[in-house]
């Protein structure tokens, strides 16, 4: 039932798979086809370009070893998958509270670029909600 909801792109996966645990609970939950982000890569660079001419970030987050620029880092990423498939962010990634162009912004967040985009995106704990997950 859970993988008929959930997509998982390999970046996120090579991003975030440092532990034998998590791999292991994937191996056990997943048996769903991982997306090959790099089919979205038109998307992606429409997504950097946003946050390029967006007053709100500063060039250090675009520069920064850690920006959505970088070819390995996911977010991007996913904003482009959601934005192609029309698919929802789950994230435990707060927005920033006070994004503006008087203090431009070093660091980019998920919920602030999804809500550009039109992108729903939501928390683990709405995610389990929707599907109607319990414990």
């Amino acid at each position: 039932m859970l993988n008929q909801h959930v997509v998982l792109p390999k970046i996120v996966v090579d991003e975030v798979n440092k532990s034998d645990e998590f791999k292991e609970w994937l191996e056990q939950n997943f048996n769903g086809e991982y997306l090959n982000h790099k089919d979205y890569a038109e998307e992606w660079g429409q997504v950097i370009q946003h946050i390029a001419q967006h007053s709100c970030y500063s060039d250090k987050a675009l520069i920064d070893p850690r920006s959505w620029t970088h070819e390995k880092i996911a977010d991007g990423w996913l904003i482009a998958i959601a934005k192609k498939d029309g698919l929802t962010i789950v994230t435990n990634e707060l927005a920033k509270r006070d994004l503006n162009a008087q203090n431009p912004s070093k660091e980019v967040k998920n919920p602030d670029i999804a809500k550009d985009f039109g992108i729903k995106c939501i928390t683990m704990n709405e995610f389990f909600q929707e599907i109607g997950f319990k414990l």
